[in-house]
């Protein structure tokens, strides 16, 4: 009876364990390099809005590669008003899981204030020198959407890149991650059984 009491907690603390780690979340790192490889180093009033990453969209933007005179030669997702397109300030990042911790890089191609807000409440507002790349972070838990603006409405010039997150833990595991959890409930079953007979 005994030996039965102390296997019952030891069971619950080791199902418990495995189903948090079935079900933990991963950061996500959103960089552009695989959509943008061929993309153009110029604004050229092709938008790439709705672009769809994962579980992330981007609205109001274009791809760019390499960018002309920015201080970030890889790929990024810009907007600005100096080519005429459709380019939209603010751009927006919705998701369609919610998210926590998220942090973004704002590259400037003018010296401005920008603002990175989201959903919750949360925002932050920094200034950039020209040509410059700032990390903007939230800390809410719970995101569905994210605004990158920059304060002046008459003429802008910026661009987004590495933009990370962590997911919600899903409730529902995947069907692997299920099968691992029956397979391990049983391998404790069966050890249980042994040392109680």
């Amino acid at each position: 009876m005994t030996t039965r009491r102390k296997l019952i907690p030891s069971f619950l603390t080791i199902g418990a364990a495995l189903v948090l780690a079935a079900g933990s979340a991963k950061a996500d790192l959103i960089d552009f390099e695989a959509q943008g490889a061929s993309a153009p180093s110029v604004f050229n009033g092709t938008l790439n809005s709705p672009l769809v990453i994962g579980i992330a969209t981007f609205t109001g933007g274009q791809l760019l590669n390499n960018a002309a005179g920015a201080a970030d030669g890889t790929a990024v997702y810009g907007s600005t008003n100096l080519v005429s397109g459709g380019y939209t300030n603010p751009l927006t990042i919705t998701f369609s899981t919610a998210v926590s911790s998220f942090s973004i890089d704002v590259i400037n191609g003018l010296a401005d204030s920008y603002t990175v807000a989201d959903n919750k409440g949360g925002s932050r507002m920094l200034a950039v020198p020209f040509n410059t790349t700032q990390l903007f972070t939230l800390t809410d838990s719970g995101i569905t959407s994210v605004t990158i603006e920059s304060a002046t409405k008459s003429f802008w010039d910026f661009a987004i890149d590495n933009v990370q997150f962590t997911p919600a833990v899903s409730s529902v595991l995947e069907p692997s991650s299920l099968l691992f959890l029956a397979s391990m409930c049983g391998a404790f079953v069966t050890l249980a059984r042994r040392k109680l007979l």
